[in-house]
């Protein structure tokens, strides 16, 4: 049996024409770098490292910008009301703001299932005996018939059959040699095991993790070390986790619909690992497609969810999957796949040398490897607001908090708000790492915040040149909430307090308008006095509220002023 979800929607096309002021090759390198730093902030359940990226130019110049998402969609309850490929539209047209339009787009299923891959050793009948797996009626020297040939599309003669009772039993009993694990418990519809208490498995991955930090460069050392650290917070290597929206968990936090096929694609490159999975009735070929045999249907399950359900729902093969972690023969396999995984994705974090502390770095990848799309960027906006030229303790400390606002600020913009006393034990976990900024009140807050950190520093754009100002004099100039008002994007009026309205002020005060109270950086009553008259003066519209064209006629006065 294959599935193939009607409407798993997983390959993007937006077809892009740049606006007639922007070079074409420009904004080609644009798009390529926004395609190596992209992220869906409406879904920060998809890792970054699943959508895969193709910029393509045609003979007519017209641009192609390809989404293909690697991973599998979350549930229905889980996701936001649009759609995912109107929230990559969405993404696609804020990257474009300015330099080009989205033609045209569509979304589409790709059919394909990737090939069987690498196959596995079924032992001959003697072998077998010896070490426990049963081989069939078949003689030694003749070909064995084995369970993959009965998957759908095996191009075999017993393809998508039922398999017969010799093979049913070998793999039942392939899967009852894994170790009985007490600590596997049942947890709501699914199971649960951490791997906390098997104190030898964590020593192994203390010396395994210690000798590879050893051999590796600085950058690389602190990604490993993050890792270890990762152990005792998100489940050992061995790990498992059947009772959320991903279906199967495996290791240290790698759901079936996220990142578990990236590691399952490092792992089987192992022939000891793959045979053992092989002999148990589990293969993975590759995309999120796994081939699971499913003992009480008697028939190979080929796919996505309908093979992790599957996967889900035998216990024994569980236990494979704890015991492939745990087997001298194999975990050297598994744990590598993790850690490479971890690597290039949670730990691959931009500007991180400009980090001076190993618990801050471990901070920030855990918050990546909980929601990617809310922490993309993050040093890129605080490290210029950090303040000092060399990375310090200090520093780091004022980091947390900047990155903190980072999360929530991104967070706040869309469905899901990351749970803060969740985060504030992630914040516990960086003070156990060395770096405590538990005493900030930001840290020490009842809730989560709920103002708009980007304001007065709006997020950095890969590979876009920043817009040029429309206010050319101070102190208007370059205030982020003045220039989008003479953009003509909203307006200033009572009730608005910040840097813009005290910019506003003191802009008033250079042109010789008196502004009673001073600068204070509230628009009250003496504000809208003081905007009025300078209307007045103009020959505006008196209203009182600072819009497009009092802003820009305010600009020009102070330059006249100013000679």
């Amino acid at each position: 049996m294959t599935d193939i979800a009607a409407d798993a929607t997983n390959v993007f096309l937006f077809h892009i024409d740049p606006e007639t002021s922007v070079n074409p090759a420009e904004l080609q390198r644009i798009l390529l770098a926004e395609a190596a730093a992209f992220s869906v902030a409406s879904r920060p359940a998809i890792h970054p490292a699943l959508l895969a990226h193709r910029i393509l130019r045609g003979t007519d110049g017209r641009l192609l910008w390809e989404i293909a998402l690697t991973g599998l969609q979350p549930p229905d309850d889980d996701a936001p009301a649009e759609s995912l490929c109107d929230a990559l539209l969405g993404e696609v047209r804020g990257r474009l703001e300015g330099l080009g339009r989205v033609e045209s787009f569509a979304g589409y299923t790709d059919l394909v299932f990737p090939g069987p891959g690498l196959g596995f050793c079924r032992a001959p009948l003697e072998a077998s005996r010896s070490s426990g797996f049963s081989a069939g009626p078949a003689q030694a020297s003749a070909p064995l018939l084995g369970w993959e040939d009965y998957a759908t599309d095996a191009s075999t003669t017993v393809a998508g059959a039922e398999l017969p009772e010799d093979l049913l039993a070998e793999i039942e009993q392939s899967r009852g040699e894994a170790p009985a694990e007490p600590g596997l418990k049942p947890v709501r519809q699914g199971h649960m095991y951490t791997g906390a208490s098997d104190k030898a498995h964590l020593a192994y991955l203390h010396d395994y993790l210690e000798s590879r930090a050893a051999a590796s460069s600085f950058s690389d050392r602190r990604k490993v070390i993050a890792f270890r650290a990762f152990q005792a917070r998100e489940g050992s290597t061995a790990a498992i986790n059947t009772y959320d929206n991903q279906i199967v968990t495996w290791g240290t936090g790698w759901g079936g619909l996220g990142m578990l096929g990236k590691v399952m694609a490092r792992a089987v490159a192992n022939e000891a690992l793959r045979d053992r999975l092989g002999r148990a009735g589990l293969r993975y070929r590759g995309k999120n497609v796994y081939d699971v045999v499913d003992l009480r249907a008697k028939r190979v399950i080929t796919g996505q969810k309908e093979a992790l359900e599957t996967l889900r729902s035998s216990v024994p093969l569980l236990r494979v999957l704890i015991h492939v972690a745990r087997d001298p023969r194999t975990r050297d396999a598994v744990t590598e796949a993790q850690l490479v995984t971890f690597m290039e994705t949670s730990a691959h974090i931009a500007g991180a040398d400009g980090m001076a502390t190993q618990a801050l770095f471990n901070w920030i990848a855990h918050l990546k490897h909980w929601a990617p799309a809310y922490v993309d960027g993050c040093l890129d906006w605080a490290l210029p607001q950090a303040g000092g030229d060399a990375a310090s303790v200090e520093r780091d400390q004022r980091l947390a908090v900047l990155v903190g606002r980072y999360f929530y600020g991104r967070a706040r913009k869309f469905k899901w708000v990351p749970d803060w006393r969740q985060f504030q034990l992630y914040c516990e976990h960086m003070k156990a790492d060395g770096l405590d900024c538990t005493g900030d009140p930001f840290f020490r807050a009842a809730a989560s915040p709920s103002s708009d950190p980007f304001a007065e520093h709006p997020e950095p754009r890969p590979g876009r040149p920043a817009k040029p100002h429309v206010l050319k004099n101070a102190p208007l100039a370059g205030e982020p909430a003045l220039e989008r008002v003479a953009r003509g994007q909203g307006s200033l009026r009572k009730r608005t307090s910040g840097p813009e309205v005290k910019a506003l002020q003191e802009a008033l005060l250079a042109v010789g308008i008196q502004v009673r109270g001073g600068v204070d950086g509230v628009f009250g009553d003496r504000v809208e006095e003081a905007v009025k008259a300078f209307q007045a003066e103009r020959g505006l519209l008196v209203d009182g509220v600072a819009g497009q064209s009092t802003l820009k006629a305010l600009d020009a006065r102070l330059g006249a002023v100013r000679g």
